[in-house]
């Protein structure tokens, strides 16, 4: 299932210490702070997703379920280092797996689970239809000599 990443998951994954942080932090009127750094992250765990073509990516700012958690940790990340708190070794080791299982993701060797709704058709990867094949007239062999 492909879920929506939301400010209660990643609340769900920060230390009272953090959390109080986050709320406490003075925002400007109109940010929305979590929802711009979870928009942002999204989208790029969204990007290693679809670097391997046998992905499809469920339309919306949304995951599959099985990467919630890595999605969490790259989050977590960001949003304390938006808040100026220091990331501790066990934080920073959390943002690199999760890196290393996107980066796993777009290698093939973790399959994801593909969306039975509506697919997002926007991605980067093209289909190129060949409308004609000319043969090539120039090449090594006719051309040596010159």
């Amino acid at each position: 299932m492909w879920i929506t990443v939301t400010q209660s998951d990643v609340l769900g994954v920060l230390n009272s210490y953090e959390a109080a942080a986050y709320q406490a932090a003075a925002i400007g009127a109109g940010q929305d702070v979590m929802g711009d750094i979870i928009g942002q992250v999204v989208n790029h765990c969204r990007g290693y997703i679809a670097d391997n073509l046998q992905n499809h990516l469920a339309d919306g700012v949304t995951l599959p379920e099985q990467a919630l958690r890595p999605c969490q940790h790259l989050v977590r990340k960001d949003l304390l280092t938006r808040l100026d708190i220091e990331v501790s070794k066990d934080r920073a080791d959390d943002a690199k797996e999760a890196l290393r299982f996107f980066e796993r993701v777009a290698e093939g060797k973790v399959q994801m689970e593909q969306p039975t709704g509506t697919i997002d058709t926007s991605g980067a990867s093209q289909v190129i239809d060949v409308i004609s094949t000319n043969e090539r007239q120039a090449n090594r062999q006719n051309l040596a000599g010159l």
